[in-house]
């Protein structure tokens, strides 16, 4: 068993691709799909075979029952303490040696760019996406806590290899589209996911 926690858009076959956001309990509904292109109120068609899951709450999945665990950019949208709890569900449900793979944005190149001159110190919070979004109209201000999940903790590659460590994986920092257990990395890898991000590898002890 392959899961994607997380998906977003990203719904490759061979995967359990899950997650909990409203667009995706939304796609569920009958001609859900004809009415956000018509009010347009997410920026995406969300997949009706998406599989529900709090991704903060215990998984549904057995001990030791996941060969591979992949999250890309969700770690980053939990507290420090639920963002521990997910690690720590995820070494459960993996089998031993199953492998863990966490892509997440990469503060210290946030932080580089604006040492460097590069990013202004008025647009900061912005990168760092840790505000609601302004753009669009009324109604999407007003659904802004429903749709938009601002960043509530961040990592650079030293602490979230220490974190993983701690929860009992042997884990590295890995370049984009290169796994030492995935074979289709490239179909669940995204490469706008991938610039400036954290990726690091792990294998359960």
């Amino acid at each position: 068993m392959k899961l994607n926690l997380g998906c977003g858009s990203q719904v490759p076959d061979g995967w359990v691709n899950v997650d909990y956001a409203l667009g995706a309990r939304f796609a569920k509904i009958p001609l859900f799909g004809f009415i956000n292109r018509k009010l347009n109120l997410f920026n995406m068609e969300w997949d009706d075979r998406i599989v529900l899951h709090d991704l903060t709450k215990r998984f549904p999945w057995n001990d030791d029952s996941a060969d591979i665990i992949y999250s890309s950019h969700t770690l980053e949208h939990f507290t420090r303490d639920a963002g521990r709890t997910f690690l720590q569900e995820c070494y459960r449900v993996l089998r031993k040696d199953g492998t863990i793979r966490i892509v997440v944005p990469d503060l210290a190149h946030i932080v580089e760019e604006y040492r460097a001159g590069k990013l202004e110190s008025d647009y900061f919070l912005d990168n760092l996406g840790v505000l609601y979004s302004n753009h669009g109209g009324r109604l999407k201000h007003w659904m802004a806590p429903f749709i938009q999940f601002p960043h509530r903790c961040m990592f650079d590659t030293p602490t979230l290899l220490k974190v993983l460590d701690q929860l009992g994986f042997d884990v590295s920092s890995k370049p984009a589209f290169e796994s030492d257990a995935i074979e289709d990395i490239q179909m669940i890898e995204l490469q706008g996911r991938t610039d400036h991000a954290v990726i690091v590898e792990g294998r359960k002890r």
